[in-house]
């Protein structure tokens, strides 16, 4: 009779502890964040500072303008994009383009009466260029991906 109450009791505590278990255990990511989350954050931050910066231009000249004119009067909006970017980099500053940045290369086409643009931002650190974002006149952003 002891004996049936202990292995009761044993069963009745594995089986509350059991109910337990999942409140202490850890949960497990179902989608893991990618590994060029960062990199991609960084293409969509500058694609949202070109469209920034294109419409102080659109406001202040009445048309959009080229990469190099964006630099030389948005200076504000490219400067606080690479602070908060490279921190550690004082120094960091645009390059021309294509690589306007390392790894990335940037085709960026003002219509010719200067209402529209087309930018396109490729990560040429993914495997067979993999990766790019588009934006145009309208604000709105792209990311996309080669078929394979």
């Amino acid at each position: 009779m002891k004996k049936h109450r202990v292995i009761l009791s044993t069963v009745l505590v594995v089986l509350f502890l059991g109910v337990l278990t999942p409140q202490f255990a850890q949960d497990t990511l179902t989608n893991p964040p990618r590994p060029d989350f960062e990199r991609r954050g960084l293409a969509l931050g500058l694609l949202r500072t070109i469209n920034t910066a294109e419409g102080g231009e659109l406001s202040n000249y009445g048309s959009y303008a080229s990469w190099q004119t964006l630099l030389a009067h948005q200076p504000k909006f490219f400067d606080k994009f690479l602070a908060m970017n490279y921190p550690r980099e004082a120094s960091r500053y645009f390059a021309d383009m294509p690589e306007v940045l390392p790894g990335w290369t940037l085709r960026f086409n003002v219509h010719a009466d200067g209402q529209g643009y087309d930018v396109r931002l490729q990560d040429m650190t993914a495997k067979q260029h993999g990766y790019a974002a588009l934006t145009d006149e309208s604000g709105v952003i792209w990311q996309g991906e080669p078929l394979h």
